[in-house]
């Protein structure tokens, strides 16, 4: 199967975990990235530019069906944003084998609470 049609088959999976979950699809695009032969930062980095389209479709539509309001999420925002601009300063700094590392500490962890 060529990395065209990966793209498309590993982002609808995104997608739909998005929108069903709430997840944002990072557990998909990750190893989809890594297994296309992405390296490890670059298939993060990656992973995020797809994560935000998906993310603000899902937000809008949860908005639209009433399903949140701004009121749940504003309180998250400044810890969020500050998070986000300080991991993403960090992921340069860290060796790729501590970010898979903590990254699938992280799958696994959530995978857990979910049993």
């Amino acid at each position: 199967m060529s990395k065209k049609w990966l793209g498309l088959l590993g982002g609808f999976g995104a997608g739909i975990i998005n929108g069903l979950l709430g997840a944002g699809g990072g557990m998909v695009v990750v190893p989809l990235l890594s297994a296309l032969g992405v390296q490890g930062k670059k298939s993060h980095a990656t992973a995020l530019m797809v994560i935000v389209p998906l993310s603000l479709v899902s937000a809008v539509l949860y908005l639209a069906e009433e399903r949140v309001t701004l009121a749940d999420a504003l309180p998250w925002l400044p810890g969020s944003l500050l998070g986000a601009y300080m991991g993403s300063r960090l992921l340069p700094k860290i060796s790729t084998g501590w970010l898979k590392l903590c990254f699938g500490g992280l799958m696994l962890w959530g995978g857990l609470r979910l049993l």
